[in-house]
């Protein structure tokens, strides 16, 4: 017999929580607005509603904590990103294509944020490009504090044993329906000596190796309820230390 999403979502093996922290989480609005959601840069359009973005960012954060934990020492980057998108797939989101790229930089002091703002505009296209938060932060971060909240939770969400990984996130909201559509930006990078500030895309190496995957999914929202109360549950532990706004 099938599995149900239900059932699915019950049986994910996830880390063990840490000690509850202070932090608030996110609160979501019907806004424009960017979010981390562990090691992502989230941001969601006007057209996505507020509680369609909790139940966006707990399913992205679900299948997060799972490839965490499905990961082991020295494993592939991407052989997380596939465990990632798995878990999506597994409770409901379609994929609608998957592109990916490679590129080797050598040479010092590499800007990796410079490195991905074109890739970023060009799998958002010009018009959501020019309105997009995210790519403002990333435009920005020369001027960021290092102490921000975010910029601290997003650089320990992204180490990873075999250099840094983080992921871009978009989420717009179907014309007609409201139904979440997201693209997936996942970055992996493999430095071969010294790796510094993953937040600021700066890196020190002779080498960096630099792959990205572009992935677009989408679910409809009747999907996305029918199982958005057990995802919370899995989750409920993570969320304050996980899910931040950012402020620009």
């Amino acid at each position: 017999m099938a599995k149900s999403k239900y059932d699915y979502v019950i049986a994910l093996d996830l880390p063990k929580p840490g000690l509850p922290k202070l932090e608030k989480a996110a609160e979501f609005t019907d806004t424009p607005q960017a979010v981390t959601v562990g090691s992502q840069l989230t941001e969601f359009t006007a057209a996505v509603a507020a509680d369609v973005r909790s139940a966006v960012s707990n399913s992205l954060l679900l299948a997060q904590l799972a490839a965490n934990k499905a990961a082991g020492p020295g494993s592939d980057v991407f052989g997380w990103y596939d465990h990632y998108a798995e878990v999506l797939q597994g409770i409901g989101w379609e994929s609608q294509n998957l592109e990916f790229e490679d590129k080797v930089t050598g040479g010092k002091d590499l800007d990796v944020h410079k490195a991905i703002i074109p890739v970023i505009a060009t799998a958002l296209g010009p018009a959501a490009a020019a309105a997009s938060i995210v790519l403002s932060v990333l435009n920005g971060l020369k001027d960021m504090n290092t102490d921000s909240p975010w910029i601290t939770l997003f650089n320990q969400k992204s180490e990873h044993v075999a250099g840094a990984k983080f992921q871009v996130t978009h989420v717009d909201g179907d014309a007609a329906s409201g139904d979440p559509q997201l693209t997936l930006l996942c970055f992996a990078i493999d430095a071969k000596q010294t790796l510094t500030q993953v937040l600021f895309f700066k890196f020190v190496s002779q080498q960096v190796a630099l792959k990205q995957s572009t992935r677009r999914l989408s679910v409809t929202r009747d999907r996305l309820n029918t199982d958005k109360a057990v995802i919370a549950q899995r989750v409920d532990a993570f969320v304050a230390d996980n899910i931040q706004s950012i402020s620009l």
